[in-house]
């Protein structure tokens, strides 16, 4: 049958430290609304995975989010709106939205641009994973000294949370390349690997995200700078750090739906010269930006 109720204006807002108030609306319909129930779903990241928060509710418009950990200055809440459907159990899902400025049209246009630019030109394709801020603590955390008792932890990936990580987001960086160099320390010879990054605005990314590459070189995000439009995030410059090979976070796994072989991983346009038709039409990718939507998030 499919959930044919439309939500619409689906907004977090909040002036208190203690609470966030989600509401939404109902688009125009002749559809008895009782028909369905309601589900408020939480997470760190626009990918998931989401807690569900509420039991199924019906007929209300607002929702009330005061189990909030504030103690993490970079944490950001994700919420998606559930609507299921009473008779024959199917569901739709709304969202992810967050506490942030509605873009304006030239951030909009800004956005578009910044997308066109990572995807088709400067960037490739790289895979973050958000670092986990609440939930489980891991069996290594010292509830008294209030820190890990130990490294190299298979549980938590030293994030001092279960599984440490959140759900990969596919995207495209531009990652500068990086000197090379030896320190020698009182322990030994190191190889510190630093350089910047950067994309645009969407995911966002905090201090402690993992970005991977497709030739499995592993970065820790250390500091990240937004260029905003009123208020509205527009791109995103990082610096980052490159996880030794013996580290723990390269026993994150990273599963994705489909073999590497069958991904192009950098803009395909650079890796042609069309200068016939016939050029045009061998194009790995003639219709490119029919592929927005489904890489990018609908911008309201």
């Amino acid at each position: 049958m499919g959930v044919f109720l439309d939500i619409e204006d689906l907004l977090v807002r909040s002036l208190d430290l203690d609470f966030h108030e989600l509401t939404w609306k109902v688009g125009n319909t002749s559809i008895d609304v009782l028909d369905y129930s309601f589900e408020v779903l939480r997470s760190e990241s626009p990918s998931g995975p989401f807690d569900v928060l509420t039991v199924p509710f019906e007929d209300r418009y607002v929702f009330i989010d005061n189990v909030l950990q504030v103690a993490h200055r970079w944490r950001k809440y994700y919420y998606l709106l559930r609507v299921t459907q009473k008779a024959s159990g199917e569901t739709k899902d709304f969202g992810p939205v967050a506490k942030e400025p509605d873009p304006d049209i030239i951030a909009r246009e800004l956005r578009r641009h910044m997308n066109l630019l990572f995807r088709e030109f400067a960037g490739r394709r790289n895979w973050i994973l958000a670092a986990r801020t609440f939930g489980a603590r891991c069996e290594c955390w010292n509830p008294v000294l209030q820190k890990r008792s130990r490294s190299g932890c298979f549980l938590c990936f030293d994030t001092g949370f279960v599984r440490g990580y959140l759900s990969p987001i596919e995207t495209w960086v531009q990652i500068d390349p990086s000197a090379k160099g030896d320190q020698h320390t009182n322990v030994g010879k190191i190889q510190p690997v630093n350089t910047t990054a950067r994309l645009g605005y969407y995911p966002q990314v905090k201090p402690g995200d993992l970005i991977i590459e497709p030739e499995n070189r592993r970065w820790k995000v250390v500091t990240v700078s937004q260029t905003e439009q009123s208020r509205a995030l527009v791109h995103q410059e990082i610096q980052i750090h490159e996880v030794p090979l013996r580290d723990i976070e390269f026993r994150v796994p990273l599963n994705l739906d489909i073999a590497l072989k069958d991904l192009w991983l950098s803009p395909s346009r650079n890796f042609s010269n069309p200068q016939s038709l016939e050029a045009f039409e061998n194009e790995e990718i003639p219709n490119i930006a029919a592929l927005y939507p489904t890489t990018y998030p609908r911008q309201r």
